[in-house]
């Protein structure tokens, strides 16, 4: 037999995880913050210039990305999954790889770079959720690796980074032009 002070815990329980539950903030991006990365973004500097085709072969960034299967996931939980996996994946790029900007790199504007970076922190902590995401891991992680392995050779070091760049662009216009109603 229960008693009543068993009962009230069991049910104090119960509703502290519901309570929980419905605080949770949604897990979303915000459309406007996502454009104005982009434009941060596309504002670092020239299109992809025509020496840097030669490592296309090498650095593509997956076809699949927005179709690839994730268990269970909505379209647009997977949509805002890429975006947070593209933006944190160059994150660590940048963090493992030397600056992007200066002598031997590409000719971006220093203080837009460091808006841009800005800004994606900013994505990636109010897209930390995603995190959580049990999707497909291997859709990018070879990806990654083919742009490091460009980046760390000196002679193509800029091209990585145009790459980079370029794509992540892509997947961010992408996002926003097919995928809009994903977004807050």
């Amino acid at each position: 037999m229960m008693m009543p002070s068993s009962v009230l815990l069991a049910f104090l329980q119960l509703s502290s995880f519901q309570l929980m539950v419905v605080s949770m903030p949604p897990c979303t991006l915000q459309a406007n913050v996502v454009k104005e990365t982009h434009r941060r973004l596309k504002d670092l500097g020239p299109p992809f210039p025509f020496h840097c085709l030669q490592y296309n072969v090498n650095i593509s960034f997956p076809d699949n990305a927005f179709s690839a299967s994730t268990a269970g996931l909505s379209k647009c939980r997977q949509v805002l999954w890429v975006v947070f996996e593209t933006l944190r994946g160059t994150k660590l790029i940048i963090e493992d790889n030397d600056s992007p900007v200066g002598e031997g790199g590409v000719t971006w504007d220093e203080e837009k770079f460091n808006t841009f970076q800005i800004l994606q922190h900013r994505l990636l902590t109010d897209g930390s959720c995603l995190s959580m995401v049990a999707a497909a891991p291997d859709v990018f992680s070879s990806y990654f690796s083919n742009v490091t392995d460009v980046l760390q050779q000196q002679d193509s070091a800029a091209c990585g980074w145009m790459a980079l760049r370029r794509d992540v662009l892509g997947v961010l216009k992408t996002a926003l032009q097919d995928h809009h109603s994903c977004f807050t």
